[in-house]
């Protein structure tokens, strides 16, 4: 009988493998798993899926949604971590903040602007949220052999708890001069959670669309390919979690 079963997640103990993928859209999860070698769905319950797997070179991963924004994050990476997760690989989208990162491009995240709450649970304001060097340095490497090189950006990335944005006072003309990549809602939470708890944590994103000329919005009809129908945002989804998986086989893979 399966023991320690946590409460959203609904995984117990032996379903959690060190090293994690975590995905906010639920569809992607059994996108990733199918690239996996023996994978199989350890759960799905209020929209949060699950599965185990293993790379190319035998390494075991689980699969998971995070739902969308930093409290959803937070539970799941909380159940995930009391069941043994040490790395988590956010494989995720977000949307152009800087002008040159259009539809279809990567962005692998060096660290993220806290623009959420749900961070401050585990350490002040002050302390910055980076990712952890070595993924962030295997997320690029693989992804650049993957895509042309004017796809690929890296650099910190604009996490928020809002996604459309009533705020007045040019925020996003803010975070444009500082440089900022793209802005998405959950990785600023991963990065957080991963350094206060002696965990590891990287973030690699497709971009959907750019907040200054061709953000992500509401379709006319079925038949546009906007937003996930974008046979770009297609193509940068399959290549990011390429990258992914061989970025845990050069980390993680025994000789």
């Amino acid at each position: 009988m399966k023991k320690r079963i946590q409460p959203h997640i609904r995984l117990g103990e032996g379903d959690v493998a060190d090293v994690v993928f975590i995905a906010g859209n639920p569809d992607r999860v059994p996108k990733i798993a199918t690239i996996l070698k023996d994978a199989e769905q350890l759960s799905s319950y209020r929209g949060l899926v699950s599965f185990r797997g293993f790379t190319p070179k035998g390494v075991e991963v689980t699969v998971a949604t995070s739902g969308m924004g930093t409290p959803s994050t937070h539970i799941v990476t909380e159940e995930l971590a009391k069941l043994g997760a040490k790395v988590f690989i956010r494989i995720g989208s977000c949307g152009g903040v800087n002008p040159e990162v259009k539809t279809g491009d990567v962005v692998v995240a060096t660290g993220a602007v806290r623009d959420e709450l749900t961070s401050l649970n585990y350490a002040p304001i002050q302390y910055p949220a980076v990712a952890t060097p070595e993924i962030y340095s295997a997320l690029l490497t693989a992804i650049w052999g993957l895509l042309p090189p004017d796809r690929i950006h890296a650099g910190i990335v604009w996490s928020s708890d809002i996604y459309y944005d009533q705020r007045e006072g040019g925020i996003l003309d803010r975070w444009t001069r500082a440089r900022v990549q793209c802005v998405e809602m959950e990785s600023s939470l991963l990065f957080i959670f991963a350094q206060t708890r002696g965990l590891q944590a990287g973030s690699i994103l497709a971009c959907d669309g750019n907040l200054h000329s061709d953000q992500k919005g509401e379709q006319a009809d079925e038949s546009q390919q906007t937003g996930e129908q974008n046979p770009l945002l297609v193509e940068a989804v399959a290549k990011e979690i390429q990258a992914a998986i061989q970025a845990v086989d050069e980390l993680y893979a025994e000789e």
